[in-house]
């Protein structure tokens, strides 16, 4: 039986915080013969950018990819902090399907994610060297299959799936939305009746498969409590979900619906930047005084014909002014050299 081993790497100050590095290692073994090679890879995270701000508050950005250019979170820094306002982009969005030829459940992309995933230095790689993580969002897709109905063992496969995406392209996390799913009655093979429960297991297994990236849900249809007889006997909702988010403008106390997560991990008084659905100044300021730690703005577009024009209280632009005065006493910058058309 082996025996466990630390490596300790000294890196130096010459060398780039977004690279990877190779380092070859040799080991003898101690009474046998030969040797064994090994190589490690290493990254320094700890010279990566970091939009961590003064108050700890977290800027979730979900971007509408069938209309928007995610590189478009690049134009909002804070005078003061010269911090990026957006700390998590989430790619909206994937989708869970029911594939009939295996039986089971995989992740499937639209043209719009798959050209951003495949193009992902070109998409992806700028916000991730400002320090944003990315978030792929996983949406029903009008078949049988959904977030809220795998049983145990499905649950466990499309965790993997998950992980294998994730994976594949450099992703920091998974974003649960149980929208727009055909749940059958009777119940078909293979699935079980759609509850928040089940939606928590999904969720617990996708933890398990990833315990080092971000379990994100919103706080909606059956990911929105998975406290009391939702629950599941393996772990509170503090142990795998990372992020709950509001719906939109939604301010009410999730202590009870995700037992053991923390206020700085919950999402309020999300506006939806599309229809001019905004929080008040007032209310975005009862984050910061309240100690919450999230904030989700949805389809924000510099492009959109609202962004500064039309009837004031519809333009996205004053409403992320708010943001970085109410939650960071600081003042917006909107760089138009990074605003970024859809160009696909």
């Amino acid at each position: 039986m082996s025996s466990e081993i630390s490596v300790q790497v000294e890196t130096s100050a010459d060398l780039d915080g977004t690279e990877t590095y190779v380092v070859p290692l040799s080991s003898n073994l101690s009474g046998a013969q030969g040797s064994v090679n090994f190589l490690l890879f290493v990254r320094d995270n700890s010279k990566l950018p970091t939009p961590d701000k003064s108050t700890g508050i977290k800027i979730v950005s979900c971007i509408e990819v069938n209309d928007t250019n995610p590189l478009n979170n690049l134009s909002l820094t804070l005078q003061n902090s010269g911090k990026p306002l957006v700390d998590m982009v989430i790619l909206f969005s994937s989708n869970i399907n029911y594939n009939a030829q295996t039986g089971k459940v995989i992740v499937t992309h639209n043209p719009n994610i798959t050209h951003i995933l495949e193009n992902k230095e070109k998409y992806l790689k700028p916000l991730k060297d400002k320090g944003m993580k990315v978030i792929l969002s996983i949406l029903g897709n009008h078949d049988r299959s959904g977030v809220a109905n795998l049983g145990p063992a499905a649950a466990k496969q499309f965790a993997q799936e998950l992980k294998a995406t994730c994976e594949a392209y450099d992703l920091d996390g998974v974003f649960f939305d149980d929208e727009y799913s055909s749940y059958q009655t009777p119940v078909p093979p293979g699935f079980v009746t759609p509850s928040r429960q089940a939606a928590a297991r999904l969720c617990y297994e996708t933890k398990q498969a990833i315990p080092d990236k971000l379990v994100i849900v919103y706080v909606y249809s059956r990911t929105d409590n998975f406290g009391g007889t939702n629950a599941i006997p393996e772990a509170q909702a503090g142990e795998y979900v990372d992020y709950a988010l509001h719906d939109y403008l939604g301010s009410a106390e999730l202590d009870a619906r995700y037992p053991g997560l923390p206020k700085s991990r919950w999402g309020m008084r999300s506006g939806e930047y599309a229809q001019g659905r905004y929080p008040s100044a007032t209310q975005l300021r009862s984050i910061r005084t309240g100690g919450y730690g999230a904030h989700m703005i949805f389809a924000f577009d510099p492009n959109r014909s609202n962004w500064s024009t039309g009837t004031t209280s519809a333009r996205q632009l004053p409403a992320l002014q708010n943001i970085a005065v109410e939650l960071f006493q600081d003042v917006l910058v909107f760089d138009e050299t990074h605003k970024y058309a859809k160009d696909w």
